[in-house]
């Protein structure tokens, strides 16, 4: 793992809203901001975000529910979440998500480093990734 950083550049901070954008699809935008070991995705999902096909991933996911209301399907069951829902994913299960009110939810995902997504903190000076 790229674990290796400018001392002399930390602590740092970011704006969410003013990192630039790692993912932006059809109804859904992230911004991503990591750490040595772990990684934030700030996550806005619209009302007119397409359903997502259920998928896994091999390590924990973390959500917490900043604004809006999302449902979760998480295996075989269905969730809604409210502001300051706070909801924990297993290893291997799968999930999905979308927003159910007429205003966009939005989202904090916590993972571990993912090196599948070092290239959406490029933005962060005190890493050489």
């Amino acid at each position: 793992m790229v674990r290796s950083y400018d001392e002399s550049a930390v602590p740092a901070v970011y704006n969410f809203r003013d990192a630039p954008t790692y993912r932006d699809e059809p109804g859904i935008t992230q911004t991503i901001f990591r750490g040595l070991d772990q990684m934030v995705g700030f996550t806005v999902i619209e009302p007119d975000k397409p359903d997502a096909t259920p998928h896994t991933h091999p390590y924990e996911q973390v959500n917490m529910l900043i604004d809006g209301e999302l449902d979760f399907l998480v295996g075989d069951e269905r969730l809604s979440l409210e502001p300051d829902d706070v909801l924990a994913i297993p290893p291997e299960v799968e999930h999905t998500s979308r927003a159910v009110a007429d205003d966009p939810a939005t989202l904090l995902a916590f993972w571990p480093l993912r090196e599948d997504r070092l290239d959406g903190t490029q933005y962060q000076s005190e890493f050489d990734t």
